[in-house]
């Protein structure tokens, strides 16, 4: 069978038939045979000769009668004939259609020289190449794709260079790539590690069809130093990550550059991930990380393995668990991690491991030395607030941790948080309590005072009133609200009534002049009821202010928002996540992620009044109440063994009593209405310290309603939006320790001039060496540049480029080591460096 396409024969033919009515076509092999009558056709087709073909096989007498018949008979201007003539032909002597062939002319349909012809390859010494994979041609669709790309080659390629390239072209097309540079290695290895990876074979069969696989073992030897006496895919695959795992010892540069511009391109990144976990199990580097245990430091930035993650968590755990490294170390390398390939993997599993080490550090610090009432209140705020937080961070992410971590590590921020935390914050605040003649604490604005005192200003405000959004849930709110373009936040603690349950909570915000605790369930302000969205909202209108409930806001169109926004002062939105989900036994236990959900849900709100008709420029978020939140179960000294007493007991929580005639107990703080504040004779006794009261049903780990400072500290939280952006991002500084390079690896160091915060960002950027003509010479590294380190010596990364085949082409003249930065897929300019490319005879290529 040919691999001449019919059309492109029938067109060869109609050329020649223009001159003559007879051609002898000599197919010495017959390859055309099964062909002639479509090529027949096609002559027909593109043409008006009318050609009557004639198939020579012992019966050239006949044939000549009917040509000679023919030509002296009336027949057609087009008449045409064509005679076909297949095997060796015969000697002249014995040759009956001699004086046919030599009166009018042969016709040869030579493959290798047609096929040379119509690519373009006329003269450039490169015949002996397509007549090696003639199969390629086979096919018309592969044959055009091979033109197409050869017709884009400079005209001065030598013929070695135009010989490797039109092999590269033929395995491109036998692969099925296209676009610029689909004839190179890289892309021709990459579509085999895809099948690899795949578990099929179909293209290096394609190769080996058209005897292929020569030329790209030789490709591989040469460019990457691949050599093996059997080399196979599967072989190369392993042999690439093993260098790589080594540091380069025996690979070409070109190997490296190829190697990360697989693992950095996000659209490879599943065959990335399959060629490594083969690799790592046929190199066992898990047997060998557990037998060596390199220290977390080396590890710290290797990313060839998706095991090496594994590593780093259990080298970071020990580390923690040991103290081995400050909690600012720990989250500097989990910050590098970050860049990593299979970091979202163990996203969450390396963000508990930062949150212990935050937590364990802040309470080996932790005095709780308290001068007085305020001065508890506000060095809760700051400072001590912050291992709540450090605490609920790891419990959320150890929930969700993709790999075990151990259970010793975990025990003990655990027993730290309760036993050297929680409980002596608790002991020496009730000192602070029982010094209270009234729940009153100087310079401390009450929640009470929110619609006088917090709410009044000259913007329209949205008010988020989040149930249970303790202190330092709102310290995060204003963290991440800090880094948004638009918004300024601060936060300032306000103190809750007592009891700190929800009722008396959300009916402090409300416009009043007076409360009146009437039970557990029902609180009037100023003689109204407040129970429930209805009777809020009634009296919010009185203020000219919307109340409405997150679920409906959730479901409303922007235009009914902009409608209830534009026709009152402010509108008050209530929402309640982490109350619903700690208040259930079953559900209780996720409180952490509760509060991670309620802070996604409010940033959607805030944002959904930030924009359009409804622009909120001023925002406040506040709580009824906080909480108290331990995972551990709590054992028998955590519960009171004594009960409350009185003459009427009208509620009992598992932190708080209502009744009258309470009865005085060492066990409880006894407060009257009128010592809290509130109208009416009910009394509350609230058990002391961390205490619950030994009651049927609900949990015991999410509690709230006593008086301890994680329960009455609540935020607020005041959000300004600005006209314009107000963000902006750090400054990097590219340097080069010479003006030269001199060997084929560069080393550039990236200076971060600040810190990260909330206002300033970090950057991504790639790292490259690029000639002034635009040709990348090495290759890309992405960095991202984001460190919060004070000191400037933390704030270093160091870069390490490889220059490819093509620097050679460039010695001796200035290049640019750029850094672009990198934003949503698109790249542009952020600063450059020039240095010379000057090496001698070695040339660029020497052993890293």
């Amino acid at each position: 069978m040919s691999s001449v396409p019919a059309e492109r024969i029938a067109e060869l033919l109609a050329d020649r038939f223009a001159t003559t009515p007879i051609l002898t076509w000599r197919d010495v092999e017959g390859e055309h045979a099964d062909a002639l009558d479509a090529v027949a056709a096609a002559v027909a087709a593109r043409s008006s000769i009318e050609l009557t073909t004639h198939r020579v096989s012992g019966n050239e007498f006949g044939i000549k009668h009917q040509l000679y018949a023919a030509l002296d008979g009336q027949q057609h201007e087009w008449a045409r004939h064509l005679l076909y003539r297949t095997g060796e032909p015969p000697q002249d002597r014995e040759n009956w259609l001699l004086d046919i062939e030599a009166g009018y002319g042969l016709f040869t349909a030579d493959t290798t020289s047609i096929l040379v012809h119509d690519l373009g390859l006329d003269g450039r010494g490169v015949d002996a190449v397509v007549a090696d994979h003639l199969g390629v041609f086979d096919s018309v669709k592969r044959t055009s794709a091979v033109r197409e790309h050869l017709a884009t080659l400079p005209a001065d390629l030598s013929t070695d260079k135009l010989a490797d390239t039109t092999r590269g072209s033929l395995c491109a097309a036998a692969l099925g790539l296209h676009g610029p540079g689909c004839h190179r290695l890289h892309r021709i290895m990459e579509s085999l590690l895809t099948d690899l990876v795949d578990d099929s074979v179909a293209g290096y069969d394609a190769l080996s069809r058209y005897s292929l696989t020569e030329f790209l073992w030789n490709g591989c030897t040469s460019i990457y130093g691949y050599s093996s006496p059997e080399p196979t895919v599967a072989g190369f695959a392993t042999w690439l990550f093993d260098q790589a795992w080594r540091g380069w010892p025996d690979a070409a540069n070109a190997a490296r550059i190829d190697f990360e511009r697989l693992r950095d391109d996000r659209r490879s990144r599943s065959v990335f991930t399959g060629l490594a976990e083969r690799a790592q199990d046929d190199l066992n580097v898990a047997d060998g990380l557990r037998a060596d245990r390199p220290s977390v430091e080396i590890l710290a930035d290797r990313d060839v393995f998706p095991v090496v993650d594994v590593a780093v968590v259990d080298a970071l755990a020990a580390a923690v668990l040991r103290r081995a490294l400050p909690p600012d170390r720990i989250a500097e390398i989990v910050r590098q991690r970050t860049a990593t390939t299979w970091f979202d993997e163990h996203a969450n599993s390396y963000r508990a491991l930062a949150a212990a080490a935050d937590c364990l550090s802040r309470i080996e610090s932790f005095a709780p030395v308290i001068a007085d009432p305020t001065d508890g209140v506000r060095s809760y705020a700051e400072h001590w607030s912050a291992i709540d937080r450090a605490y609920r961070t790891f419990r959320c992410h150890l929930d969700l941790a993709e790999t075990d971590l151990p259970g010793e590590l975990i025990d003990q921020v655990e027993h730290r948080y309760v036993e050297g935390y929680q409980r002596p914050l608790a002991e020496a605040w009730q000192r602070q309590v029982d010094s209270l003649d009234s729940w009153h604490i100087p310079g401390i604005t009450a929640l009470g005072e929110f619609a006088k005192t917090d709410l009044p200003a000259k913007a329209k405000t949205l008010v988020i009133i989040s149930d249970a959004l303790r202190y330092e849930v709102g310290a995060e709110l204003a963290d991440r609200m800090n880094s948004d373009d638009w918004f300024s936040a601060t936060i300032e603690p306000r103190l809750a009534p007592l009891p700190s349950f929800t009722q008396l909570g959300m009916a402090s915000h409300l416009p009043h002049n007076q409360l009146e605790l009437i039970d557990h369930e029902t609180v009037h302000a100023d003689g109204n009821p407040t129970d429930g969205l209805k009777a809020r909202a009634a009296l919010w209108a009185t203020a000219d202010v919307a109340a409405l409930a997150f679920r409906d806001v959730k479901a409303m169109r922007s235009e009914d928002i902009a409608a209830i926004w534009s026709a009152h002062t402010a509108v008050v939105v209530y929402h309640d996540v982490i109350d619903a989900a700690g208040e259930k036994l079953v559900s209780e236990h996720t409180t952490p992620d509760a509060c991670t959900r309620a802070l996604d849900e409010i940033a959607w709100l805030i944002g959904k009044f930030g924009k359009g008709k409804a622009r909120a420029s001023r925002v406040l978020v506040t709580a009824d109440h906080g909480f108290l939140f331990q995972a551990s179960k709590l054992g028998p000294g955590d519960f009171l063994s004594e009960a409350a007493h009185g003459e009427q007991i009208v509620y009992r929580n598992k932190r708080y009593v209502l009744g009258r005639g309470l009865r005085e107990d060492p066990a409880f703080t006894l407060w009257s209405a009128r010592q809290l504040g509130l109208d009416g004779d009910l009394q509350v006794q609230i058990p002391r310290s961390l205490h619950r009261l030994t009651l049927p049903g609900g949990g015991v780990q999410f509690v709230h309603g006593g008086a301890t400072l994680q329960e009455v500290v609540v935020p607020l939280v005041t959000l300004i939006q600005s006209r314009s952006k107000d963000t902006s991002k750090v400054t990097v500084d590219l340097n080069t320790s010479s003006p030269t390079i001199t060997s084929s690896a560069v080393l550039v160091t990236l200076t971060q001039r600040e810190p990260v915060t909330g206002k300033r960002r970090g950057r991504s950027l790639s790292i490259g060496v690029f000639a002034d003509d635009g040709t990348l010479l090495s290759n890309q590294r992405a960095v991202v540049v984001d460190s919060r380190a004070d000191d400037i010596r933390e704030r270093h990364i160091a870069v390490e480029l490889v220059l490819g085949d093509d620097a050679m082409d460039y010695n001796g003249q200035t290049v640019q080591i750029r850094a672009d930065e990198v934003s949503h897929d698109t790249r542009a300019g952020y600063k450059s460096t020039s240095v010379t490319l000057q090496r001698g005879f070695g040339g660029f290529f020497d052993a890293l």
